[in-house]
């Protein structure tokens, strides 16, 4: 769950399971056009990379855009029970769609998450029945949406996809993942995707670091403070 200091935490019933999840809105006003999930998703990310892991969140909302369940990347870092964490298998979506229960139609019901999902979390998402799934940042390397499209999961039902963001707030979630993959290794698979495919991406998780996203993280300064300086960095 998120320290009380990086965002407004609210404890919201999950209506499937009947399960406490976390709902995590912001308050800030200087990232223009965002919903509520948007911003728990940006939130849940910034948590992540405090924790040591991927920047990378996500959360389900209802058909009436209320957020139901929320999980982040817990590949690496600290375990952070209920999360899977220290797995592979850790991923931002993946921990969200844990929440929803099985033998019940969740096609009403929208995944939000910060950055493209992956093969994995698109199995995810296609098994967990949802209808629906959008993201803030593109992934060059690992974005797994199309397999969507093949006739085998088109057959089964309609996932309504939206995304990426083309402005700040896309390149700001795409450009934490990048400035994170780049300080763990100069070669990663991810860093020299956005180099070769997607520039901007790369520019403005150069721009992230530069303007001290890891010293922030170190501090645990609060998304709220944090989230104007990294977006004017990009």
């Amino acid at each position: 769950m998120l320290r009380t200091g990086y965002a407004q935490l609210f404890n919201v019933r999950n209506p499937c399971a009947g399960l406490i999840v976390p709902r995590v809105t912001n308050a800030s006003s200087s990232l223009p056009a965002l919903s509520d999930p948007e911003r728990a998703c940006l939130a849940l990310a910034w948590e992540a990379l405090l924790a040591g892991t991927m920047p990378i969140g996500a959360v389900v909302v209802d058909a009436t855009g209320t957020i139901i369940a929320s999980g982040r990347n817990a590949v690496y870092g600290t375990a952070d029970p209920p999360l899977i964490s220290g797995s592979a298998l850790a991923h931002a979506e993946v921990n969200a769609l844990l929440w929803l229960p099985t033998g019940k139609e969740h096609a009403s019901y929208q995944l939000v998450t910060s950055l493209e999902p992956c093969l994995l979390c698109t199995g995810a998402l296609r098994m967990a029945g949802l209808g629906a799934v959008t993201y803030l940042g593109a992934d060059p390397r690992h974005g797994g949406l199309w397999a969507l499209t093949s006739p085998m999961y088109a057959a089964r039902q309609e996932v309504k996809v939206a995304g990426p963001r083309a402005d700040q707030v896309g390149l700001l979630a795409a450009g934490l993942t990048f400035a994170y993959h780049r300080r763990r290794s100069a070669t990663s698979a991810f860093g020299l995707a956005c180099q070769e495919r997607r520039p901007d991406i790369a520019a403005a998780g150069t721009a992230l670091a530069a303007a001290g996203l890891f010293a922030m993280a170190e501090r645990e300064m609060s998304w709220a403070a944090a989230e104007p300086v990294l977006l004017a960095a990009v």
